[in-house]
């Protein structure tokens, strides 16, 4: 196991700002963005507990689909804006 383990910038400031705004989201997306946040943290938790390196895509594309279920422009860059 490696004590260099690497959460990408955007992945922490998306987190610490949903965070920030959680009052402000409906409930339904307060709901969802809460176990993003859970799942996210259970993956970082069991990478540096000696597991495989989280899907970063996936969590990416996950809120981005919440994000558009709930009507608001995406959080990151989708593939198409890459």
């Amino acid at each position: 196991m490696t004590n260099n383990l690497y959460i990408p910038e955007d992945i922490r400031t998306i987190d610490t700002f949903l965070g920030q705004i959680r009052a402000e989201l409906t409930d339904v997306m307060a709901m969802e963005v809460r176990e993003w946040r859970a799942e996210l943290r259970a993956a970082v938790r069991d990478w540096k507990g000696g597991g495989s390196e989280p899907d970063w895509l996936g969590f990416r594309e996950w809120l981005n689909d919440i994000c558009h279920d709930d009507g608001m422009p995406a959080l990151f860059p989708t593939s198409k804006e890459a």
